[in-house]
């Protein structure tokens, strides 16, 4: 016989069931988004996880001064031994907003980071052209050609500083550069 309550008949009271879990756990979600955001940061500061030398954009950038890609600061990284050079020649070089290290000679002067890391352009005049004035702490910008030379060539444009000379004749290149192509950035 079943109660009787001034309400009519009680049911048993319902029992609620969980909602099956549809996907995955949350724990995999976490894991998957955690993966995700590493690649991202690695993407985005050029992260080697062997240790390798990284790609030739992250130096090629920040020095501002490549051959094809590569970068030619810091010199010990893209030169052979002793900041051979030679091993560029006939390839593009470009320079964007690199500083002037010194200005020797009317036609070059030494690009770079420091005076243990520059690099030799030679000014070629085209017939016609207006002269050009580059001077010291100047930032260039241009698109030249590295250009093997010998040894007497050192002797030419740097005859009174030694230490040019030595740097000279290890690179065994320049760059060559004509005057239309250079672009002072700022001064």
């Amino acid at each position: 016989m079943t109660d009787v309550h001034p309400e009519g008949l009680l049911d048993a009271p319902t029992r609620v069931r969980a909602r099956p879990r549809l996907g995955a756990p949350l724990w995999l979600w976490a894991i998957i988004s955690a993966v995700c955001s590493l690649v991202a940061v690695a993407a985005f500061v050029r992260w080697d996880p062997l240790g390798g030398a990284g790609t030739t954009a992250d130096t090629g950038a920040s020095s501002g001064l490549a051959v094809g890609g590569t970068s030619l600061l810091p010199l010990e990284k893209a030169s052979g031994p002793g900041g051979d050079l030679s091993g560029f020649a006939g390839r593009p070089v470009t320079a964007e907003g690199v500083p002037v290290q010194s200005v020797p000679a009317d036609e070059g002067f030494w690009l770079g980071t420091a005076p243990d890391e520059r690099v030799w352009v030679q000014l070629v005049a085209q017939p016609g052209e207006s002269p050009f004035r580059v001077t010291a702490d100047d930032r260039v910008s241009f698109t030249g050609r590295m250009v093997p030379h010998t040894d007497g060539f050192a002797a030419q444009v740097a005859p009174g500083d030694p230490a040019a000379s030595a740097l000279l004749g290890r690179q065994r290149a320049h760059v060559e550069v004509a005057k239309s192509d250079l672009e002072i950035v700022s001064s």
